[in-house]
């Protein structure tokens, strides 16, 4: 049955985030949880005071506050396995977190618990060159990795924005994209083993180096990418490499309107030069790109497009005319390009902080993360600042065109009464949208605690059953991660 024809009821309205954690605490005894997590880790690796736990209540959707009861952070893998190994007997839910930048409500102690930060698990243990793959452990920070590689000739083609602080741990489990992925691909792509460990203590390897095949052949690496920490503990991962391209073109074209610029991501994504990256940004993201230290010469009060081509020098030298010609004949007449280093980082850093910048307007915002056909592209985009300019909520959009990954951030302050409120609901009506269109509720940024209350706007209640019983199999009472991916996926204790 397809997902628009499921008879779905209105979805709740959610409480406050505060008096949800609240509500969903497991009533467990914590009074002795210090000293049994002592037993499991080494000195000074356990933090139980208000202010360590600070940093650990929300992931980077900040307006939403669940405080742990706990944080251990294991020296390496081997004390990660020691922690996991008694983890089912402390009674408390187990969430792993890496950088905190996961934008779904991913790495939270939604039902209290302990949180497992994996910041020391950041060795790249080996770089094959002659096979074109790395083993590195979960910790390990993308642009870290992008930068042992590069002087070897080779790359790994994800690259989400918050590349130089996000790791690959996190990018795995919420099968993390990018701005090239329109071309490269995900995350998933380039994932050829995972060793995890199991709530039971046990490490298990799922492919390595050849994949499937050689010495590791269980091939369950699959159902471990996106997962969200709902499954295991990751420790490494052997991933795929490419050769760095021979050369790079980067062109930025501005466009008075909506319906221009949709006309030139088609006829980018139809053509044979097959951009690597096909990226938009709006005339609120310029405004604030210009306003700040990033500027990039950009004329506000336009829409932004950002594309780039890459591979053999003399084939893509012969076709950057073409692609400028394309974007000029979409109607833009303020077409740029470059393949001087400086100028595309300067075009890219534009665009990847872009993000970052909306703290700047206001104390919280939401950023969504809906795929859709991109030929429902201006109609979704209108609909986000139809519903956003009626509730009086600032809409930005900052996204991957190239695959119809839309990232549209609403602005708001959850200490004003009602607007929280009205950006749910807001976010309730696109992702209504969205699946009428053929569309889905998460490109990269996972489904968290987020947007669990959409997943029936998707899947029937067999297909429901079908899901859940991939967790149930690896971690029976969701003890790890609860309240996440499905909304009353719960640990009872």
């Amino acid at each position: 049955m397809p997902a628009s024809a499921h008879s779905v009821a209105p979805l709740a309205a959610s409480a406050p985030a505060k008096d949800r954690a609240a509500t969903d605490r497991v009533g467990a005894d914590r009074r002795d949880l210090l000293p049994r997590l002592q037993r499991l880790l080494s000195r000074g690796r356990v933090f139980t005071s208000p202010a360590q736990l600070a940093g650990y209540a929300s992931d980077a959707l900040g307006y939403k506050s669940y405080p742990p009861d706990a944080v251990v952070i294991p020296a390496d893998a081997a004390e990660l396995v020691e922690f996991m190994r008694g983890a089912r007997d402390l009674g408390l839910p187990v969430m792993l977190r890496g950088a905190g930048t996961s934008l779904s409500g991913g790495p939270v102690a939604a039902q209290g618990g302990v949180i497992v930060h994996t910041s020391s698990l950041r060795h790249i243990r080996e770089i094959n060159r002659d096979g074109f793959w790395c083993e590195v452990e979960s910790g390990v920070a993308l642009n870290d990795l992008d930068a042992a590689l590069k002087p070897l000739g080779m790359f790994y083609p994800p690259d989400p924005s918050s590349g130089p602080v996000c790791t690959l741990g996190g990018n795995v489990a919420s099968n993390a994209g990018g701005a090239h992925c329109f071309r490269y691909g995900v995350t998933s792509h380039y994932v050829l083993g995972v060793e995890v460990v199991l709530l039971d203590g046990t490490v298990h390897r799922f492919g390595g180096p050849a994949g499937g095949r050689g010495r590791w052949r269980e091939d369950w690496r699959r159902f471990m990418v996106g997962s969200e920490g709902t499954l295991g503990a990751f420790t490494r991962f052997w991933l795929r490499l490419l050769p760095l391209p021979e050369k790079v073109w980067t062109l930025r074209a501005t466009y008075p309107d909506l319906r221009s610029i949709e006309a030139a991501i088609h006829a980018l994504v139809a053509h044979p030069s097959f951009p690597a990256a096909i990226e938009m940004l709006d005339p609120r993201g310029v405004a604030m790109v210009e306003g700040s230290r990033m500027a990039a010469g950009l004329p506000r009060g336009s829409f932004m497009l950002l594309t780039e081509i890459d591979g053999p020098a003399a084939l893509v030298d012969a076709r950057v005319a073409a692609v400028s010609d394309i974007l000029r004949r979409a109607g833009s007449d303020d077409v740029a390009f470059s393949d001087e280093e400086e100028t595309r980082r300067r075009l890219w850093k534009a665009r990847k902080a872009a993000g970052g910048l909306l703290g700047q307007l206001s104390p919280d915002f939401v950023v969504q993360d809906a795929v859709i056909p991109k030929g429902a592209l201006a109609e979704i985009l209108q609909l986000v600042y139809d519903e956003a300019d009626a509730a009086g909520i600032l809409a930005v959009n900052i996204f991957h065109a190239g695959d119809g990954n839309l990232h549209p951030n609403f602005v708001f302050n959850s200490r004003v009464p009602g607007e929280l409120e009205k950006v749910e609901r807001i976010g309730e009506r696109l992702m209504r949208r969205v699946i009428a269109v053929g569309g889905t509720l998460s490109g990269e940024h996972g489904i968290g605690n987020d947007k669990a209350a959409y997943m029936p706007l998707v899947y029937g209640p067999d297909s429901m059953r079908l899901q859940w019983a991939v967790p149930a199999a690896f971690n029976p009472r969701h003890q790890l991660n609860p309240l996440k991916v499905f909304g009353e996926r719960r640990f009872t204790g």
